[in-house]
């Protein structure tokens, strides 16, 4: 009975932390520094974003941020988890929740909207993501959406 009790704080802790490192990401998006969201990603990272579903490594995914960043129509991209689950290893856990992708263009803003899940893994001292998948289901606010959709 103890095992499971501390296995259960175990994973609740790891799930806390998780929740504040995607707290840290969405404050280095917001900053739009993307080495910061780099340090997150260990280095055989994959993401599969959102638009093109063509997977990028950790350094073309920061590559694409950091150029997103110098648009002076990006506002930010904010991860929103919803739930979290912590392998009873602790060598693994699941991030699932919803993501919003915000740009001010001369027509108005642009919001696209969908679903993610990340897969986290501890390494370095610390939880890092070692993939994400972004599914983009809804672009609203100007004519831009036309080629998003």
């Amino acid at each position: 009975m103890l095992a499971l009790l501390l296995a259960a704080a175990a994973t609740s802790g790891a799930a806390a932390d998780i929740r504040q490192l995607r707290a840290v990401s969405n404050a280095a998006i917001a900053a739009h520094r993307a080495d910061e969201v780099r340090r997150l990603f260990t280095d055989d990272y994959t993401a599969l974003p959102g638009s093109s579903g063509r997977p990028l490594t950790a350094a073309e995914t920061e590559t694409r941020l950091a150029a997103a960043f110098t648009d002076p129509t990006f506002v930010t991209y904010v991860r929103n988890p919803g739930r979290i689950v912590v392998a009873a290893s602790g060598r693994r856990a699941a991030e699932t929740g919803t993501w919003v992708g915000l740009w001010r263009k001369a027509d108005g803003e642009i919001r696209l909207t969908g679903v993610y899940q990340a897969t986290w893994v501890p390494r370095g001292g610390g939880w890092r993501l070692i993939n994400e998948s972004f599914v983009t289901l809804r672009c609203a606010g100007g004519k831009a959406c036309a080629e998003i959709d």
